[in-house]
């Protein structure tokens, strides 16, 4: 049985973040019947929120006191979404790719 809301919930247990639910509600709504389109744009947001993980834990390495206020923090947040949109949609980074072939091959989709 192909159920990526369960994979969903294993990478979203590892890694937390603001934008989870954004990621759930794309990936919940799958299943067997549904069209390529929608496996990749799950796909999609998958690497765009792992990206933007990559990215906020990157930035911790980094002396940031220009962020300490909370809409400096805000704007940092939408940002780093931003940049982790446009990485994910230049498919420069490829996993989307990789996990869309992959759950096609696995599950016979």
């Amino acid at each position: 049985v192909f159920d990526v809301s369960s994979m969903y919930d294993t990478y979203s247990s590892q890694l937390g973040g603001l934008s989870a639910n954004t990621t759930a509600a794309s990936v919940s709504g799958l299943d067997e019947e549904s069209t390529d389109e929608e496996l990749m744009e799950a796909c999609k947001s998958f690497e765009s929120y792992f990206v933007q993980k990559m990215i906020e834990e990157a930035k911790k390495t980094l002396d940031n006191e220009d962020e300490e206020g909370e809409y400096m923090q805000y704007f940092s947040d939408t940002m780093n979404q931003e940049y982790a949109d446009i990485i994910t949609e230049s498919g420069q980074m490829g996993l989307a790719q990789q996990l869309f072939d992959s759950m096609k091959t696995q599950y016979n989709l």
